[in-house]
């Protein structure tokens, strides 16, 4: 069988950042106490003149080199956030990435899942020989709505992922017989119309861990062999709609081999889960990115791992699906994602006060579906020139008509 699995891997975090702590003092809560609930230090921010088109294509751009883009054969986009309800975003990502004419693209839609899903199609594409030698680019981007004051404020902001998908994995090979699924009815978090996010936090929550165990015990009757989840699995990349939620999986999973102490379960975490979650704690919600960029943590922050290590990854989409599936550590994976350079990126975004967040997302609520709109690049103050100036990122640079218009800085 062809290994087939991500070759090169990239994440983009937008380029503003709203520190937890002081968005805690803010509300009147403590701040500590927030980001040892939520696991999150940072959440994204998007200027006025960004959206999960230019967030997907900022993803992508830096990691395409040489023949790369005449490579691809297939983009597929997978986002809940879309700018159009007919038009896919995948089609305003390949002309802004210049790809080849005959390429395939498309969005999936199922919340969370729906960056999985997107992999999922790429890899049984290849898999399938119809690709003709050719490579998939698999985009996931999202973007939170305005909760200015709700108890969702905690677990907002947004990321974007490119994977470069191919039978020469440099990154990880999947394991594309080991998978579980496991799907529902239901009405936990669900975006009715472009503007509004809704949901029900506790039906989320007991749904997810539905999701989980259901689809973990379709994955062990898949794999056809004795499955022991502590020793099977040298780490474990969860969904996180926010990185404090991959606690609560662990801890389910670990007594579900096998009841133990809270202590154990804490160990298991630190040293097995919580490296997944170096960025995703900067970026807040992850969204469909969310086992991406658990694989760029693992690839960078796992202490012991080495090449052909197994990690188990459960993907989750409100609504409701599972999906747990696992893959191989590739001997460069650690190289591919240092040499895209995430850390430095994410370090060099602008932190804005409450004050400047709460203003960008009142500006950008009433931007939402209207048929004319500029954003102002004056927002926040410099920084366009600053971050975006000659350095080749994607910008809106207005909606006329309902028609975007992007261009590079």
């Amino acid at each position: 069988m062809r290994r087939i699995g991500i070759e090169k891997l990239d994440i983009y975090g937008s380029s503003l950042i709203l520190d937890q702590k002081k968005l805690a003092e803010a509300r009147g809560m403590d701040p500590q106490k927030v980001v040892a609930d939520f696991l999150i230090d940072t959440r994204s921010l998007n200027p006025l003149y960004e959206d999960t088109v230019t967030m997907g294509v900022n993803a992508a751009a830096p990691m395409l080199e040489g023949e790369d883009r005449q490579a691809i054969g297939m983009l597929v986009v997978g986002t809940e956030s879309s700018v159009d309800f007919g038009k896919p975003i995948s089609t305003n990502i390949h002309g802004a990435l210049g790809l080849p004419t005959n390429v395939r693209n498309f969005e999936t839609k199922h919340a969370c899942y729906s960056g999985v899903a997107a992999l999922d199609t790429a890899l049984n594409w290849i898999a399938s020989g119809l690709n003709r030698g050719r490579k998939a680019l698999v985009i996931s981007t999202d973007f939170s709505r305005m909760h200015l004051n709700a108890k969702e404020e905690f677990v907002l902001g947004g990321v974007a992922s490119a994977a470069l998908v191919s039978d020469s994995p440099r990154v990880v090979e999947f394991e594309l017989s080991k998978k579980g699924t496991w799907t529902s009815d239901a009405y936990d978090t669900f975006r009715p119309t472009a503007r509004h996010e809704m949901g029900n936090n506790e039906v989320s929550l007991y749904t997810y861990l539905d999701a989980l165990e259901g689809s973990y015990r379709d994955y062990v009757e898949a794999t056809g062999e004795a499955v022991d989840f502590d020793s099977y699995f040298a780490q474990n990349c969860y969904h996180t709609p926010f990185p404090g939620m991959a606690f609560q999986a662990h801890r389910t999973m670990c007594n579900l081999a096998r009841p133990r102490a809270k202590l154990e379960i804490r160990e298991s975490f630190t040293q097995k889960a919580q490296p997944s979650l170096l960025y995703a704690r900067r970026v807040g919600s992850t969204y469909g990115a969310s086992n991406f960029l658990g694989i760029c943590g693992v690839a960078m922050s796992a202490q012991g791992v080495k090449a052909g290590d197994r990690i188990s990854f459960f993907s989750y989409g409100s609504g409701a699906i599972g999906e747990f599936y696992s893959g191989l550590l590739c001997p460069e994976a650690r190289e591919v994602v240092a040499g895209m350079g995430i850390e430095a990126e994410l370090d060099a975004r602008r932190e804005v006060s409450v004050e400047e967040y709460e203003m960008i997302e009142k500006m950008r609520e009433q931007a939402i579906e209207q048929p004319c709109f500029t954003p102002d690049f004056s927002l926040p103050e410099g920084w366009y020139e600053k971050y975006y100036q000659g350095r080749k990122r994607l910008v809106l640079r207005e909606v006329k008509d309902f028609y975007r218009s992007y261009e590079w800085s």
